[in-house]
């Protein structure tokens, strides 16, 4: 067992100086305090737009990742999923990471392509983390499940990037599991030692005589009846044996063993006492070889009587008291071990980050609640402004066709009826906007706005804003005015259809417009569609306009005809229902007598056509947005209706 344990100490003497010296290097040098592991700065650079790293590198999710960039130039740093950056600089020069090795060895690629100045990145709101300016730039960012890219680029969007970065992540309590494992390295060596150096006390092993059993028998007057069986060893505690005072007798001796044990020649034969002036063990009576043999041993010797039939015990050495000791002693260091060891992995596996579960292809809601509702106050304050200059330039920045294509036609006719800008459209604002994102995987990406209007309590503003691609902007592409007694949709759960919804619905997005071009041309004359109060009123106007306009001399027939324009745009509500935003065109044709000719000389329309005579025909175009929700069953409302002329002439 003394080898055993040895052997022991040295295996947890050289495990916890192991132990103890990787917990105190993972401590101070590669965590520290802040929890944060952190690799040394790299120089960055590429030719192209930007650094990014691959999606595989940020391939686990729960701690923290610190990005932090320096450069000579004002530089960007910032985290995004992987969709939005891919578009953002496809076809774009960039240099991609696509492996590390720690502690700061990095593998890139060259990725080759235009070298154009793209949109500043802090302009987008895609972004997770960022951070843009002069100097030294950070991001802390939770990692999410997900694929993710870190970018870092000039913060103008121009090429030539150059940057130090250092990446850092940091895990919870990494720095208290790292001082968990050099305490439990400190004591697994402690415990190693004193199972290498400890010895155990020495202990001493005495013959005992016994006595024959002509002993016991022989009377007090015959000592040399005394012969001594040979000496067997047992076990004694290390102490000194002194002589002890011959009094009571064993409890084991009859009364006569007693009584002989007491008397002087059993005294003397024994060595407890010498008779008068005769030496000790000089002359006997009887036979002294057992004495003189007994006298020649080194050791310290012990004599007790017992009853000469009595024999030692023989104990096993798995069941001594020393060997169940050390086995103890080993199954408690044993225990404790497991115990230790047991803790640090449970402790440690909870630092163990996640493994991202999120497959490609992925996709997010278009739009958080907060951007969209800073895309709606930045386009309240340049709206107003484009307004008032009618500067359709600007007006691009913020909206797309259709609802571009009215805004045009809306200024030129203003400019022209009203050059003195006497009559120009009040300031106002889309108030409580209402938000409905559904979720993409690819661009173009689509949000819809349901808002009220400063200036007309009656009505509200429905309006869908589209991003083209991730580094392009949000813009306004369909807009319309339901009146506030219209039920219009909730936005919440709103999503893009999947076959499944679309297979539902009483009719089709892609034939609505065709169905709805139809039933205005002929005045309204079906049951397909369930028609808003501008609709009605529209359609009351078309119909007293064809009247009035036959009964001139010089229009020979009137007709009005409408047509569907473009791809509508489908979301599902969370009822089921389809909410569809399309446009179609309006042309109000006058066809004129021969031999008369007709102009326009007022109205509207001459700001397209101006006293010019046309011979054949005038024609009126306009350009309508609609808003309509398709029903699983029963007819499709018609939420609302809004037009714009957007040119006149003739033939």
């Amino acid at each position: 067992m003394r080898f055993a344990r040895t052997a022991l100490g040295l295996l947890l003497t050289l495990a916890g100086l192991v132990v103890t010296l990787a917990g105190a290097v993972a401590a101070f040098w590669l965590v520290g305090p802040d929890n944060t592991v952190t690799t040394a700065s790299r120089q960055f650079t590429s030719q192209g737009l930007a650094v990014i790293t691959a999606p595989d590198l940020l391939d686990r999710h729960g701690p923290t990742l610190h990005v932090t960039a320096t450069g000579d130039k004002p530089v960007f740093v910032g985290v995004g999923q992987d969709l939005d950056v891919a578009d953002y600089l496809s076809g774009a020069a960039h240099t991609r990471l696509i492996w590390f090795d720690p502690p700061a060895t990095f593998g890139t690629q060259e990725m080759r392509g235009r070298s154009a100045r793209v949109t500043p990145p802090a302009d987008l709101d895609w972004w997770v983390a960022e951070a843009s300016g002069s100097g030294r730039q950070s991001v802390a960012w939770p990692i999410q499940d997900g694929r993710y890219d870190v970018v870092v680029m000039n913060a103008d969007g121009t090429p030539a990037v150059g940057a130090d970065v250092q990446f850092g992540v940091e895990v919870d309590r990494a720095f208290g599991v790292c001082l968990l494992v050099l305490g439990a390295g400190l004591l697994v060596l402690a415990l190693g030692l004193v199972l290498t150096f400890r010895r155990r006390q020495s202990v001493a092993v005495a013959p005992i005589a016994r006595l024959s059993p002509a002993l016991a028998a022989a009377p007090p007057s015959q000592p040399s009846a005394l012969p001594v069986v040979a000496a067997e060893p047992v076990v004694r505690r290390p102490e000194p044996l002194l002589p002890e005072p011959v009094g009571a007798a064993p409890m084991l001796m009859t009364p006569s063993a007693v009584a002989r044990a007491k008397s002087p020649a059993f005294l003397v034969a024994v060595g407890a006492v010498r008779g008068d002036d005769e030496p000790l063990y000089d002359e006997a009576p009887y036979d002294e070889t057992p004495y003189e043999s007994a006298c020649e041993t080194r050791h310290e010797i012990s004599y007790a009587i017992t009853e000469y039939d009595e024999e030692p015990a023989t104990v096993r050495l798995e069941e001594s008291p020393e060997f169940e000791r050390s086995d103890e002693a080993v199954r408690k260091t044993a225990a404790l071990l497991a115990s230790g060891a047991l803790l640090l992995t449970t402790t440690s596996c909870g630092l163990l980050p996640a493994k991202n579960s999120v497959a490609a292809p992925e996709t997010r809601p278009a739009v958080t609640l907060a951007d969209a509702q800073a895309v709606v106050a930045k386009y309240n304050q340049v709206n107003n402004q484009a307004n008032q200059a009618r500067d359709a330039k600007l007006a691009e920045t913020f909206e797309a066709n259709p609802t571009l294509a009215q805004t045009r036609a809306g200024y030129l006719i203003g400019a022209k009826l009203d050059p003195a800008g006497k009559d120009k459209s009040k300031p106002f604002t889309y108030t409580d906007p209402q938000i409905g994102a559904p979720e993409f995987g690819s661009y173009p990406m689509r949000f819809v706005v349901s808002s009220g209007v400063s200036t007309d309590p009656g009505s509200r503003q429905l309006g869908v804003w589209q991003r083209q691609s991730a580094g392009a902007p949000w813009l306004l592409t369909n807009s319309v005015y339901p009146l506030k007694t219209v039920k219009l949709p909730s936005m919440e759960g709103l999503r893009t259809p999947d076959q499944t919804d679309l297979d539902k619905l009483v009719s089709q997005p892609s034939t609505v417009g065709a169905a709805l071009a139809s039933y205005l041309s002929t005045g309204g004359k079906s049951r397909l569609f369930t028609p808003s109060p501008g609709t009605t009123s529209l359609l009351e106007r078309r119909a007293k306009s064809k009247v009035a306009d036959a009964q001139e001399t010089y229009i020979a027939s009137v007709t009005d005809t409408f047509a569907a324009t473009g791809e509508p745009l489908t979301f599902i509500t969370s009822t089921g229902e389809a909410l569809v935003f399309l446009s179609l065109t309006e042309q109000y044709l006058q066809r004129v007598e021969p031999g008369s000719n007709a102009y326009w000389t007022s109205g509207e329309a001459t700001a397209f056509s101006s006293m010019v005579k046309y011979t054949q025909t005038i024609h009126q175009d306009y350009l309508y947005q609609a808003a309509l929700l398709i029903p699983a069953a029963g007819p499709t409302r018609i939420l609302s209706l809004d037009g714009q002329l957007v040119g006149a002439g003739g033939s």
